[in-house]
């Protein structure tokens, strides 16, 4: 899969904007602050309808403009699509293939598939939990579009569950007919969501150990696991996911009735895959505190490098778009030449820098400059 061309209205700093590429290997260059992090912010958000910067989608559309508009025409297995989305401030967003208003976000998830490289992949080693989850979500999403509706599903009812017990806090008798329903749901959609979550980490984790070991040029046992409160006797411990999900989902209820007590006190729901964590260790230690920045890095780039391999090997349309975005001035010399060795013979590659002095040697099949707002060869 690459992209053909890309069209931009009232995007970021982009008025109107029309551009075409090429596949193979694309630089965009030009300064700091001239607008390439946002045309692979466009690209990206074309592959998940959401930014990788920010949250919401507010913050793209211009200043003084009520809506944005960005499209993209891809070209997989020989045939052209072309995705278009429309945000609008006031009034729900529109999505749109072939020229044809789609309803569901779901027709269109998926059909430009991408994996970026950043500055902020630091966060998924050094970070949060939620920086980890929301990583794996994501590329389920991109790796099973319908699963995008199991995750927004799962959070509807995670809403409602939590809004009627912080309702019964301090309330002698509370109401709580309602409760069991939600659980149910609750636990139907966080299974599917946990075995998802299980079958992709299982995938990517001797990946991972591959490229690290690329990478870094260490010896190191890298180990990947998701870990979860479901299945724990002990409300400050997690363990490992039930691969069973007849089983999981029969510890998720029993969690749920341990915890009911702690639940009602605080108002919130305390087991589930939202607060599940992707665990990172090296050498049978926590990357997340003791791994080096060069090793960190060597992480977080093994991660991304091994989600491209598991989406070229599960998707009937070919690779996905790589975008790597400003990461080779944060790394150093021997990182950046073998990041170079696994991403060139993927079908498109575009890559940003400051200039092109600091951009890989690479045979280039176009360079274009990005400055005030355009884009010229």
């Amino acid at each position: 899969m690459w992209l053909k061309s890309l069209q931009l209205a009232n995007f970021r700093n982009y008025s109107q904007l029309s551009v075409d590429f090429t596949a193979g290997q694309v630089l965009l260059y030009g300064q700091n602050g001239e607008g390439k992090t946002n045309l692979v912010e466009a690209v990206s958000y074309l592959s998940s309808l959401e930014s990788h910067r920010v949250s919401g989608y507010q913050s793209l559309i211009q200043k003084d403009h009520a809506t944005a508009q960005l499209s993209g025409k891809v070209n997989h297995n020989s045939r052209e699509l072309l995705v278009g989305i429309e945000l609008n401030r006031d009034t729900s967003n529109r999505y749109f293939l072939n020229g044809s208003a789609r309803k569901k976000t779901s027709e269109i998830l998926g059909l430009v598939r991408t994996v970026s490289f950043a500055p902020e992949d630091l966060d998924l080693i050094r970070r949060d939990p939620s920086d980890r989850r929301k990583f794996l979500d994501n590329s389920l999403v991109q790796l099973k579009p319908r699963l995008s509706g199991v995750k927004a599903d799962y959070e509807r009812v995670l809403k409602q569950r939590n809004a009627l017990l912080k309702s019964a806090r301090g309330v002698k008798n509370p109401e709580l007919s309602t409760l069991e329903i939600w659980d149910d749901q609750l636990v139907a959609l966080g299974t599917e969501l946990a075995a998802e979550r299980l079958e992709l980490v299982t995938a990517l984790s001797p990946l991972l150990q591959t490229f690290y070991t690329a990478l870094s040029d260490s010896r190191d046992v890298i180990s990947l696991r998701v870990v979860s409160a479901v299945g724990s006797d002990d409300s400050e411990k997690w363990t490992d996911i039930e691969s069973d999900p007849k089983v999981y989902s029969q510890l998720f209820y029993e969690r749920l009735d341990a915890l009911r007590k702690k639940e009602l006190e605080r108002g919130i729901t305390l087991a589930g895959p939202h607060r599940d964590e992707l665990l990172i260790d090296k050498a049978g230690l926590l990357a997340r505190t003791h791994a080096s920045q060069g090793e960190a890095w060597s992480l977080a780039l093994g991660l991304k490098l091994a989600l491209g391999d598991v989406s070229r090997k599960t998707s009937n349309n070919g690779d996905p778009i790589l975008l790597l975005d400003d990461v080779f001035a944060v790394l150093d010399k021997g990182r950046r030449e073998r990041l170079v060795e696994f991403v060139t013979d993927y079908e498109q590659v575009i890559i940003t820098a400051a200039d092109e002095t600091m951009a890989p040697n690479l045979d280039w099949s176009s360079k274009m400059n990005v400055s005030g707002g355009f884009v010229s060869a």
